[in-house]
């Protein structure tokens, strides 16, 4: 009886262990949208952001200067996302001039 007891111990622990991890990194991705604008706030289309903050306004930005442009007939390309401008007005970017 006492290896079972102490496998359960230890699976409990374990267990809050995972959990612990798994508000941690929630926590740090939630820290992200506002430090920087984590890579799970920028996306590839701009139909993809709007899908992760529906009715916000979507912006493009390269991300270098911690600007993001309006247009709707931006470009991602290679070198840019989209993203919501609400995160992204909150991780420190700002409509270029």
């Amino acid at each position: 009886m006492l290896p079972v007891l102490s496998l359960a111990i230890v699976l409990g622990a374990a267990s809050g262990a995972m959990a612990q991890t798994a508000t941690s990194s929630s926590a740090s991705e939630a820290q992200g949208a506002t430090s920087g604008l984590g890579t799970s706030h920028r996306f590839a289309t701009a139909a993809a952001a709007s899908a992760h903050c529906p009715g916000d306004t979507i912006v493009w930005s390269s991300g270098s200067e911690l600007t993001y442009s309006l247009s709707a007939g931006s470009s991602g390309g290679a070198h840019g996302f989209y993203a919501c401008k609400a995160e992204a007005d909150s991780a420190g970017f700002h409509a270029a001039p």
